[in-house]
C-alpha cells in the first residue's frame, strides 16, 4: 500500500508525466514484465488460466445466460471489452458452446508483447477501443458483454456503456466488474481520469468535471442493478440488462 500512496504524493507535489497517453504506455509495460516470466511476477495462477484452452467459463455468467433468451441458444456470444492481452473470461462450458470475442485498443501493441516471448493465447485479443464497438460489430450481436476492472481506464466511459449496450443483444446482458473511486485514489493520473461508483442500485461515472447516471442515460431500455461486491474490498458489480421491447 505505501509505494501506491507514494506515487500519489510525488505525481501531486513534484509533477511527471501524468497524462492518459503516458498510462497506456504504462500500460504496455505493465504487461510485458507481468507475462515475461510466465506470470510469476505477477499472478502464476491467472496466467494459468488464461492460457488454458479448457479455461472455464464462470458460473455468474452462466446464470445471466439462463437469464436470458440465450439459455436455449448454442453458441453464447460472449464480448471482453478492455480485455487486455490474455481475457480473463473463460470460454470451457460442458454441454454449451461459448463464442467469446475479446477487444482492447492496445491490441496490437499486445501482440507485438505476445510475438516477442512466443505466446500464443487460446482467444487473440482484436483491435477496438470500447467507445468504437459499434465501428467493429453490428448492434445487437452478443449475448453478455462484459468489462472487468478497464471502464475506468477508458477517455469516455459514458460512452463505452453506450456502445456495449448497443452491441447487447436484447434480453441480454452488461456485466461490470470495478473498483470505486479509483480516479480519487490514484489523483487522476494516466488511465484514471474517471471514478466508477454504486448509488441507490445505480452506477454512476463521475469525475471533477461531470456526474453522468448509467439509469439516466440507458433509461427505459434497460434494467441497471449495481451492488457492493461483498468478496472484495472497494469493488462494484454492475448488471444491466437490455429489456426485450
Amino acid at each position: 500500500m505505501l509505494p501506491r500512496i507514494f506515487q500519489r504524493l510525488r505525481h501531486r507535489l513534484f509533477g511527471g508525466d501524468t497524462s492518459y497517453d503516458a498510462g497506456l504506455e504504462n500500460e504496455a509495460h505493465f504487461w510485458r514484465q507481468a507475462l515475461a516470466d510466465g506470470g510469476k511476477r505477477w499472478s502464476p495462477e491467472a496466467f494459468r488460466q488464461r492460457m488454458d484452452p479448457e479455461f472455464a467459463f464462470p458460473t455468474h455468467l452462466q446464470e445471466l445466460v439462463a437469464a436470458s433468451p440465450a439459455a436455449s441458444r448454442d453458441p453464447i456470444r460472449v464480448l471482453d471489452v478492455g480485455a487486455g492481452p490474455l481475457t480473463a473470461v473463460g470460454f470451457h462450458w460442458p454441454g454449451r458452446k461459448v463464442a467469446l470475442s475479446a477487444v482492447d485498443p492496445l491490441a496490437e501493441t499486445f501482440d507485438g508483447i505476445l510475438k516477442d516471448l512466443q505466446l500464443t493465447p487460446p482467444v487473440r485479443t482484436q483491435k477496438a477501443a470500447g467507445e468504437d464497438l459499434l465501428s467493429v460489430f453490428p448492434a445487437d450481436s452478443f449475448d453478455i458483454v462484459v468489462c472487468s476492472n478497464a471502464l475506468d481506464h477508458s477517455r469516455d466511459p459514458l460512452q463505452c456503456v453506450r456502445q456495449m449496450f448497443a452491441v447487447t443483444q436484447p434480453g441480454g446482458w452488461v456485466f461490470l466488474w470495478h473498483y470505486r473511486n479509483e480516479a480519487e485514489e490514484e489523483g487522476y493520473a494516466g488511465l484514471h481520469q474517471w471514478n466508477l461508483d454504486e448509488a441507490d442500485g445505480d452506477m454512476v461515472l463521475w469525475n471533477r468535471k461531470a456526474r453522468h447516471s448509467c439509469r439516466v442515460e440507458l433509461g427505459n431500455q434497460a434494467v441497471v442493478d449495481t451492488r457492493v461486491d461483498p468478496q472484495v474490498s472497494r469493488a462494484i458489480v454492475t448488471r444491466i440488462q437490455k429489456r426485450v421491447v
